[in-house]
């Protein structure tokens, strides 16, 4: 069997439409210059159905929750980061 590419993402774009989704996942650069835009280094592109990327998203959601219930330790977002992409604590 081949090896297979692992990569550390920082960052994502997800992209939808009636025929499908793609998923594009970067890297931030390190040291950014303040006050610009931090450039993203796209890694890898993923595309799925909209059931397949649907299915992904609940297989996920159920993962973490039965870590964070297994450990008893809740993974903390910042509220910032909430603020930033338009989300709240109780979409979790």
């Amino acid at each position: 069997m081949a090896d297979i590419p692992e990569f550390y993402i920082d960052q994502f774009r997800v992209g939808v439409s009636p025929w499908g989704a793609a998923m594009t996942c970067g890297l931030s650069d390190p040291h950014p210059n303040p006050g610009q835009a931090v450039p993203v280094q796209d890694l890898v592109r993923l595309r799925m159905s909209l059931e397949h990327l649907k299915v992904m998203a609940m297989i996920l959601r159920r993962q973490l929750k039965a870590y964070e219930d297994g450990t008893g330790v809740p993974i903390n977002i910042p509220r910032q980061v909430y603020n930033q992409l338009g989300l709240s604590s109780e979409d979790w």
